[in-house]
């Protein structure tokens, strides 16, 4: 097989897994380029890779796997939080009646509105929604199918108009949530240019500084735009959901956890992986710290 014989002459070699079984793995798995994509972790001199086996790669594929599953069901959650949070500030808000908002952020941000519309409209499970509002949706029906991104927005506008504490700090590390939600919902590898220069933050965002320090995290380890990301993740699944919530991913956290140090012999000389592994564990006991 040519990707075998390409995969050799790059110094990776099967003796864990046989080339028969890698073969096989990849015919049935279908996946190459996101696999091949794993063995950047990894040290090579003059272009050939240093102690890396294919095993390794299928490894660190279904850890990372494990990891996406574990980041959908928080970004989910999170979502979820977003949406009640905005919801029980417009109701509580004197000044507002849950409709005039929606139009004013049509306004401000047509293309926005009309996505989040498209959606209720495709939606086949909620074609009466659309029908008895699509004229003029209510704030509650408005938020009931607006994606991330468009519910990002609608809440960056309504904190420009009635700015608080709270607010400043979901908008604050919205977007960087969002990077990690992305990449787990389109199954995008996670674990890869860990700690590199492809993904150095030269001014890592003070307010998600701060908040790695209560987790234990070294201010010079924000410079990692993968780590800047979960931290802002994973600080507003903190204080956007519930403790039953934040214990069950805990629990998940540490299953993935357990995956990760499943083959720890395998990543004894990978200082980037290892330094991964450390940090992430940091962010998961936070979630059920005082």
């Amino acid at each position: 097989m040519e990707l075998i014989s390409s995969m050799k002459g790059r110094g990776i070699s099967f003796n864990t897994t046989s080339e028969v079984e890698a073969e096989a793995f990849m015919e049935s798995n279908n996946y190459y380029f996101k696999l091949a994509s794993y063995r950047k972790n990894f040290p090579q001199t003059d272009g050939q890779y240093i102690n890396l086996d294919f095993a390794y790669l299928q490894d660190m594929a279904a850890i990372d796997a494990s990891l996406r599953r574990c980041l959908t069901d928080i970004t989910l959650a999170v979502e979820h939080g977003l949406k009640v949070k905005i919801l029980d500030l417009v109701t509580k808000n004197d000044d507002e009646d849950g409709y005039t908002i929606v139009q004013e952020f049509r306004k401000k941000n047509p293309k926005s509105y009309g996505r989040v519309l498209s959606y209720l409209k495709a939606n086949k499970y909620s074609q009466d929604l659309y029908k008895k509002h699509h004229n003029e949706p209510a704030i509650w029906v408005f938020l009931e199918v607006a994606p991330f991104g468009d519910l990002s927005q609608f809440i960056e506008f309504y904190a420009s108009k009635y700015p608080n504490k709270t607010l400043r700090t979901i908008t604050a590390n919205m977007k960087f949530a969002k990077n990690i939600r992305n990449a787990a919902a389109h199954s995008n590898p996670i674990l890869v240019n860990l700690f590199t220069p492809k993904e150095f933050i030269a001014r890592p965002t003070q307010t998600v500084v701060s908040e790695a320090q209560l987790m234990g995290i070294d201010n010079s380890l924000m410079h990692d735009m993968k780590i800047h990301d979960l931290v802002a993740l994973f600080y507003l699944n903190k204080i956007l959901t519930s403790d039953v919530a934040r214990q069950h991913f805990y629990n998940h956290g540490k299953r993935v956890m357990n995956r990760l140090n499943r083959h720890a012999d395998y990543y004894q000389a990978v200082a980037s992986i290892n330094q991964f592994k450390a940090t992430l564990n940091n962010i998961i006991d936070y979630q059920i710290s005082n």
